[in-house]
């Protein structure tokens, strides 16, 4: 069999009479057939024997997630825009019974926001990874590590779960078999969120420890008096993506803001390379908010935008801490090694700023700039100005960030301009105010 997106070379990790190789085959044929760009695809794996398949698909985007957080995961790949033009992103879930159970508020959450999503669970009937306990999908009678008697609990009924929660597509197979590519391929299809429930042996604990054989397998749904096949397929709840009215631009950089927002417009952009920022002060001064506003004043003038945040649990105290990167083409790597600009704020960022050693760290031509209380370490050259006096401590962030990215021309005042419309009518006017702070005396560039 020609493989298109599976690579057939690598050893499989399984052991013998494993039904997930047979899965992964099936849906490199189901994802071949239903003939979106690879670049569109991405396999999101869970913790669990499943979840060592991401290697075997190197042409596609693959996540591993932590154990029973891949539907979250997905769902916020679903949401959303790669940037390259193709479309959104289609995640597919690998998960087990054991990330299913762990991660079932996620199901349910992602069925009621009908999130373009498609989950295969592969339903092993025990926790074969860590040593063959019991799971929620166990049948009932069923000797595991846990349950040596036989399983006293009842098992879920993950598809009616799923049917509650407004899940508009449900389908039981038997892995191995006939029909599990065009099961897949038809969730696939389903336009909205889709959950395929593989029913598979594992040979190590259901079968050697349980003594499941795979005539009795095929039988266990029927003993339930649950259905084989696609048991539930409705598509008249719209999408996710269609229901919170998100665009797209034809260049594929985004819209921002769905129909509520502003198209990208090219002429404003300037920056011709990857820029990285770092901005650190504490928590509760807006320190994230001004990152994600300087985020969509970029992808107002056709930039590519990323920002990742950072704060301790405690979220009123301590540091908070963006990290910010813009450049004209999609973004591989968020991560600030080298920034080009630091900013310090206040004490408790200057010391998570230590903390990372990113004073000095700075990309070539790169710089520091910090608020006149604060004293850089010894032989750090930085410049320094009354940010948290001109704008106060709420206001510092996003002005300091207007200046500089002002200073070095990166992109229009227009971008600025039409971020801020998109923010909520209550805090325009405070914004709109430190933007004329921040840009006094500067001509908006064309």
């Amino acid at each position: 069999m020609t493989h298109v997106y599976f690579d057939a070379s690598r050893p499989a990790p399984y052991c013998p009479g494993c039904g997930h190789p047979h899965v992964l085959r099936a849906l490199d044929e189901a994802l071949a057939l239903a003939g979106i760009p690879r670049e569109r695809l991405a396999i999101v794996t869970d913790i669990g024997c499943v979840g060592l398949a991401d290697p075997f698909f190197p042409s596609l985007h693959t996540v591993h997630t932590l154990h029973g957080r891949s539907v979250a995961v997905a769902v916020g790949l679903a949401l959303g825009d790669p940037g390259n033009g193709a479309g959104p992103l289609v995640p597919i879930v690998l998960i087990g019974d054991g990330g299913a159970g762990i991660g079932l508020l996620h199901l349910v959450h992602a069925a009621q926001l009908n999130a373009e999503v498609k989950v295969l669970v592969h339903n092993n009937l025990i926790y074969g990874m860590t040593g063959g306990q019991h799971s929620l999908l166990t049948p009932p009678g069923m000797k595991t590590a846990t349950t040596p008697g036989g399983c006293p609990v009842p098992p879920l009924d993950l598809g009616g779960v799923i049917a509650a929660a407004g899940g508009g597509f449900y389908a039981r197979v038997v892995a191995p078999g006939g029909d599990v590519a065009a099961t897949i391929l038809a969730a696939i299809r389903h336009p909205g969120f889709a959950v395929v429930e593989l029913m598979e042996l594992c040979p190590t604990f259901a079968t050697a420890v349980g003594g499941i054989t795979g005539k009795e397998l095929k039988g266990i749904p029927a003993s339930r008096g649950l259905a084989l096949g696609i048991v539930r397929q409705d598509a008249s709840r719209p999408p996710l993506r269609e229901a919170l009215g998100l665009g797209r631009h034809p260049d594929g950089s985004g819209a921002v803001g769905g129909e509520s927002g502003v198209e990208p417009e090219p002429a404003w952009r300037h920056l011709d390379r990857t820029a990285r920022v770092v901005v650190a002060g504490r928590a509760g001064e807006r320190v994230q908010s001004a990152a994600v506003l300087a985020a969509q004043a970029a992808m107002a003038a056709g930039l590519h935008a990323t920002v990742r945040t950072d704060n301790p649990v405690t979220q009123g105290t301590g540091f908070s801490l963006a990290e910010m990167a813009f450049a004209p083409e999609p973004i591989g790597y968020i991560g600030p090694a080298s920034p080009d600009l630091v900013i310090v704020l206040a004490p408790e960022g200057q010391r998570e700023i230590a903390a990372r050693g990113l004073w000095g760290a700075t990309a070539p031509g790169g710089g520091i700039l910090i608020d006149t209380t604060l004293e850089p370490p010894e032989g750090v050259s930085v410049q320094r100005r009354d940010l948290r006096g001109k704008y106060g401590p709420k206001g510092a962030a996003l002005g300091a960030l207007v200046e500089e990215i002002e200073a070095r021309g990166w992109w229009s005042l227009q971008g600025w301009e039409a971020a801020i419309r998109l923010q909520p009518r209550e805090r325009r006017a405070e914004l709109e105010a430190v933007l004329a702070r921040a840009t006094a005396g500067v001509i908006p560039s064309a």
